[in-house]
């Protein structure tokens, strides 16, 4: 069994700001991994970008982490903004209809 690998890293979007790219796999494992990392960026203050042109495959926990991180922005009055997303992810988002809930910027 192969080993899953995802990472994070700082990116600059001159429409957005600082945001955060997500490059990987978003499964069960990785989004277990990320999660504490995206909730410090989240209490941070201000919108929490995500960048997930890079992202090769997102799962149902991947999705549902998406949920929780969009909630607790919220909850701070910042917005989650998912950039960039994947048409197998985008076509998932719909699926389960969490695209009526999360911000997809398709730029």
């Amino acid at each position: 069994m192969g080993r899953t690998l995802i990472a994070l890293r700082t990116v600059v979007r001159e429409e957005w700001g600082a945001g955060v790219a997500v490059v990987g796999e978003l499964d069960v494992h990785t989004a277990a991994a990320v999660e504490p990392r995206l909730t410090r960026v989240a209490d941070g203050g201000g919108d929490v970008v995500l960048d997930l042109s890079g992202l090769a495959f997102c799962d149902s926990s991947g999705i549902e982490m998406l949920l929780r991180l969009h909630r607790r922005c919220a909850r701070a009055g910042a917005q989650l903004v998912l950039q960039d997303v994947p048409p197998l992810l985008a076509k998932s988002l719909r699926v389960v209809g969490a695209d009526r809930v999360l911000h997809c910027d398709r730029s």
